[in-house]
């Protein structure tokens, strides 16, 4: 297959905006056409449905401006894929835009700011339970007629996603009320949301938990003083891999079940968490498949939207059936390219990507692949949730619920002893015939950088290329999307001794991109 080249000839200066759309042949063009007009679609439509309450929230929040550009974003993310590949990630984003819009609406209907002294909004906030993001919030299944809410998600985790400009005015107002600057941005990102009164208000009550570090514990108190509501924290076990904490796990979750229904006066139905739970295993049983077939000599679902939908799927979408069906879907055109040994990208190196990625700069991966061939077959923020619920009982459905909360995004590997980060990484490699290791070095996060030397040691005896990449999660000021490729391409010239496939992206400025 020829080589790429000049791809960053059709970016407007200083972004990674197209001046035109990617030419990819006829066929996966016209497809990638159509999915970008639906998408559109679903904006629109979203919009029309409540124009004057979008607008409202428009110049309500600092952060609703973010999801202006994120029709830019999805475009970023299917850089230069074609066929199952490009036909996986437009289902998956598009899935993912249908369900955030549906939750943006169900979020400033109820919102006081938007509304205020309406009683009809008031009715519908008393009818949403408020959950903390990492959670999932599979478990208020069991409380039919009520929304769970993920309270940080809307304002936090997706716009740090999508734009990489906007947590930094949230960050600046955190240290600016005398926080200290060098805590990991993503709990200094929430605390300036909630200083700057940036969160919806709305809820009956809220769940607050430990995860996933002592960080965004700090800051949850910081939260708790803007929403003012009845709060309690589930407690996460850290070392969740010993099987002696699961009595207190599942106790935890008993208490937050207790506390809402005396917030309610909701009773818990386990009929409705086994129906989601049962439609979360086929999610977790789809996600398996993706794996397997990655693991092939043509792995066809790689890339940014693979772990970003999983994120998604794990803490917004667990037991959706919308979600589910687009699963299925995915899944069927997947397993027909690989049955056909169809591989259309050129692959130089098979890589892990492992410890948290950088949310400021999702498409890195888009960029790995397109620069100097090297494809993320496996990342670590992908294995979340990943066991199965036993829904025979309720016992055992909230024992499969309290495992699925302890090995939650980012704290799956980072939390429960270093032999979840540290070992599990070398069964992965061989899992996955990868043959180089991309590690992320998160400056803020103390946690993984106590064994980093321990990572080294391991893969200097075992003769692994490996490569340590600087980013601070949401915080570009500290460490750019350049200073990031630069670390790349320093060790592909010097230590690998490679030649790009594309030398035009080696180095460009996108210190403007959204």
């Amino acid at each position: 297959m020829a080589k790429t080249k000049h791809i960053a000839d059709n970016y407007k200066p200083k972004t990674c905006i197209y001046k035109r759309r990617e030419w990819r042949g006829f066929k996966d063009t016209f497809y990638d056409f159509f999915q970008w007009l639906k998408l559109w679609g679903i904006l629109a439509g979203w919009l029309l449905a409540h124009p004057i309450q979008n607008i409202k929230a428009l110049f309500r929040y600092r952060w609703m401006y973010t999801y202006l550009t994120v029709v830019s974003f999805f475009d970023r993310l299917m850089s230069q894929m074609k066929g199952a590949a490009l036909r996986a990630a437009r289902n998956n984003m598009n899935t993912l835009a249908k369900i955030v819009t549906k939750h943006l609406t169900i979020l400033f209907s109820a919102d006081e700011h938007l509304h205020p002294h309406s009683k009809k909004a008031k009715e519908k906030s008393e009818h949403i339970i408020l959950i903390d993001e990492l959670l999932p919030g599979i478990f208020c299944a069991g409380f039919k007629g009520y929304n769970t809410i993920l309270y940080q998600v809307a304002p936090v985790y997706l716009p740090s996603l999508i734009n990489q400009h906007t947590p930094v005015h949230y960050i600046s107002q955190t240290e600016s009320y005398g926080l200290p600057a060098d805590v990991c941005p993503l709990p200094s990102y929430e605390a300036g949301v909630a200083i700057e009164d940036d969160f919806c208000k709305v809820g009956k009550c809220f769940i607050s938990c430990n995860m996933p570090c002592d960080g965004s514990i700090m800051t949850s108190a910081v939260q708790d003083r803007r929403h003012g509501l009845p709060t309690m924290p589930l407690n996460v076990p850290l070392r969740w891999k010993r099987e002696e904490v699961m009595d207190y796990a599942v106790k935890e979750y008993k208490s937050v079940i207790k506390f809402i229904e005396d917030q309610t006066g909701a009773i818990f139905d386990y009929d409705e968490l086994r129906k989601a739970c049962e439609i979360w295993n086929e999610q977790t049983r789809m996600k398996m498949e993706k794996w397997e077939l990655n693991k092939t000599d043509i792995p066809p679902h790689t890339g940014s939207t693979s772990w970003l939908y999983r994120i998604f799927e794990y803490q917004f979408a667990c037991g959706n059936a919308q979600a589910l069906k687009n699963d299925k879907k995915v899944n069927a055109i997947l397993r027909k390219q690989v049955a056909k040994g169809i591989f259309p990208k050129t692959v130089k190196h098979r890589a892990i990507i492992w410890n948290t990625p950088c949310n400021n700069y999702a498409n890195f991966n888009e960029w790995l692949l397109d620069c100097w061939g090297i494809d993320s077959v496996c990342e670590m923020i992908d294995f979340q949730g990943s066991e199965i619920i036993d829904t025979s009982t309720p016992e055992t459905m909230l024992y499969g619920i309290a495992k699925m909360a302890q090995g939650a995004t980012m704290r799956v590997h980072t939390k429960g002893g270093y032999e979840v980060i540290l070992d599990d990484l070398w069964v992965k490699m061989e899992e996955f015939n990868a043959d180089m290791v991309i590690m992320f070095e998160q400056i803020s996060c103390k946690g993984v950088a106590a064994i980093s030397g321990l990572f080294e040691e391991q893969a200097m005896k075992r003769g692994v290329k490996f490569v340590w990449v600087k980013q601070d999660l949401m915080d570009p000021t500290s460490i750019s999307r350049r200073d990031m490729r630069d670390d790349i391409n320093k060790f592909m010239k010097t230590v690998m001794r490679e030649e790009p496939l594309d030398e035009s992206l080696v180095d460009f400025d996108d210190s403007e991109c959204w």
